[in-house]
């Protein structure tokens, strides 16, 4: 007897059996306990899900007649009636599959229909599947409307698809949709296994998981790459050996290769990448694989529990010590990038080495991870600065010493390093909010002035347009009184609190605003940075004016300097302030 793979001798042949579609398993056993039977059913889902599975299934639950030959519609086929083994072995004359990739002309739907109409030879029902039916021509979906509308009443049409969205909207109208999940790596993994088991196979877990991994949510890529495992491991399925067959590097390896970021060592990734050539892996998987352990990594930061159970936790851990949040997005969003383009690129080890250097060459400037952890930056042999306020006179140095080489112990007479916690470099903290200036702020806000206490709050937008276009008319240690013409809905409610708010930082104590209503007659603030614009634009013009090269053109050519031409740095304290 010829090999029956595994996708084909494993295929279920009840409800019971199907994995991970427990959503339309239990629609499809309700409506036919309730004999609430539709005319019409489509299975749509990407391939390997079950769409013919179910299709079959079906058709037994339809023309089941029991071991007795007296059954009826059930939701749990017997297996022995003649219907049912009939259909498991694709020879049933009442159930049809179509193949619509190569059945998509009119002609086809037409003989189709017609066959349609007579009743079936030796079952309860009729059942049409027509697989891939997006593939039909638009005459071909026309000429089955009707029919698909108004069957008769032993006729049932299964279609199965996947690509929905190019079946007309009026097929699907006519139709009961289902829409088929993709299986999860878990389902896949535990379905091999119950296979292995039954067919007295040894596997190692993690060699399934990798192959679930690799089926990307089809059940029957999924046992295709296990019969190819079973084949190429000669015996028992070992996770070097599935490594080997599809190609996929030790996560170990592509751990050590995102450590070569926080150095920037382009030379030894570029070793790592010469060194999965010479063993053939897959640059496309490597890249996913990459990606895959900088999403761990990301959530490792965020959940740091998520790595119990995982194997690789010691070093996504480090990972996630080194590398800060906006660090492990930027590579991710490379490391995915650069594998979408890997097509373009001249070679796949061209592509991959481009994207490593990438990483690196788009490395945030002030990145912690910029240099190796614990081991101090090189700096240059310099004479140390003296301190700007020695608490006792230092002696006058001698000879100049040999200058202190890496590595050697520091000078006993200067202050020891200060000690850090070893915590990660990303994690900030944030500064307490001070309330007390600077030592060379005065200690009253009327010693400082309207002009420097207004200065020193660092207002911007609406706030500081009131501020500064109001005239100070009494400041004291407790209030400000300001007066302004702009009405009472610029100066009060949330302007009004965020003006104290920041007086009350800058002076370091709490200070009330007071709104006058009135004609400013005095000087203001804008008034008086207006005056020092104006200032610096003249004389930035007399200056351009006065140089020697534009006073020459300017002769030559009997030429005028336009003013309002004339550009350059001018004072925009305003500008960013009323943003």
């Amino acid at each position: 007897m010829s090999y029956q793979v595994l996708a084909r001798k494993w295929r279920p042949h009840d409800f019971d059996g199907v994995v991970g579609q427990e959503h339309v398993v239990k629609a499809l056993r309700h409506a036919l306990r309730e004999k609430r039977i539709h005319h019409a059913y489509l299975f749509t889902g990407t391939r390997g899900v079950g769409k013919t599975t179910l299709s079959r299934i079906l058709a037994k639950c339809l023309n089941c007649t029991g071991p007795d030959g007296k059954g009826g519609i059930t939701d749990k086929p017997c297996g022995v009636c003649e219907a049912c083994r009939s259909i498991d072995e694709g020879n049933f004359v009442d159930y049809i599959e179509m193949d619509a990739a190569s059945n998509r002309g009119v002609d086809e739907m037409t003989a189709l229909l017609e066959q349609a109409m007579y009743p079936p030879t030796n079952a309860r029902f009729k059942v049409y599947m027509i697989d891939e039916v997006h593939q039909l021509s638009n005459t071909a979906f026309n000429a089955m409307l009707k029919t698909l509308e108004e069957p008769p009443e032993y006729v049932k049409f299964i279609l199965a698809t996947t690509d929905p969205q190019k079946v007309p909207v009026t097929v699907l109208s006519r139709c009961l949709q289902f829409n088929l999940r993709n299986m999860t790596p878990q389902e896949v993994a535990g379905h091999m296994a119950r296979i292995l088991k039954a067919e007295k196979i040894t596997a190692e877990p993690a060699a399934l998981k990798l192959l679930a991994a690799g089926a990307r949510g089809s059940m029957r890529d999924g046992l295709s790459l296990l019969d190819q495992a079973i084949a190429f491991s000669d015996g028992a399925v070992t996770l070097e050996s599935v490594r080997e067959m599809l190609g996929v590097v030790d996560s170990s390896v592509l751990i050590r290769l995102l450590g070569c970021l926080r150095t920037g060592d382009a030379e030894e990734m570029l070793r790592i990448a010469d060194e999965m050539g010479m063993r053939s892996y897959s640059y496309s998987q490597a890249l996913r694989d990459i990606a895959g352990i900088l999403h761990r990594t990301a959530i490792a930061q965020r959940v740091p529990k998520s790595l119990e159970g995982d194997p690789d936790s010691d070093g996504i851990r480090e990972l996630a010590r080194d590398f800060s949040p906006d660090e492990v997005q930027l590579y991710y969003q490379i490391a995915i990038n650069g594998r979408n383009d890997l097509h373009l690129a001249p070679d796949e080890y061209a592509g991959f080495t481009m994207t490593l250097l990438r990483m690196i060459a788009f490395r945030p400037s002030e990145s912690r991870s910029t240099v190796p952890r614990r081991i101090p930056p090189a700096k240059p042999a310099a004479e140390p600065k003296p301190a700007p306020a020695p608490a006792a006179p230092t002696p006058a140095p001698a000879e100049p010493g040999p200058a202190v080489q890496k590595g050697t112990d520091p000078d006993p007479g200067l202050p020891p390093p200060p000690a850090t916690e070893d915590v990660p470099p990303w994690v900030q903290t944030e500064p307490a909010e001070e309330m007390i200036p600077s030592d060379d702020a005065p200690a009253a806000p009327e010693d400082l002035g309207w002009q420097g206490l207004l200065a020193r709050a660092g207002l911007q937008g609406l706030e500081w347009q009131v501020a500064a276009r109001s005239e100070c008319v009494r400041i004291t240690g407790e209030s400000v009184v300001l007066r302004n013409d702009m009405g009472k809905s610029l100066a009060s409610g949330r302007v009004k609190k965020t003006l104290e708010e920041a007086l009350s930082r800058a002076a370091g104590h709490p200070l009330t605003v007071v709104f006058e209503e009135g004609a400013v007659t005095g000087n203001t603030v804008w008034k008086q940075e207006r005056k020092e614009q104006a200032e610096a634009r003249a004389r930035m013009i007399s200056g351009f004016k006065a140089n020697p090269l534009v006073r020459s053109v300017a002769e030559k050519f009997s030429g005028l300097v336009l003013e309002d031409s004339v550009t350059g740095p001018e004072n925009s304290s305003e500008k960013e302030k009323g943003k």
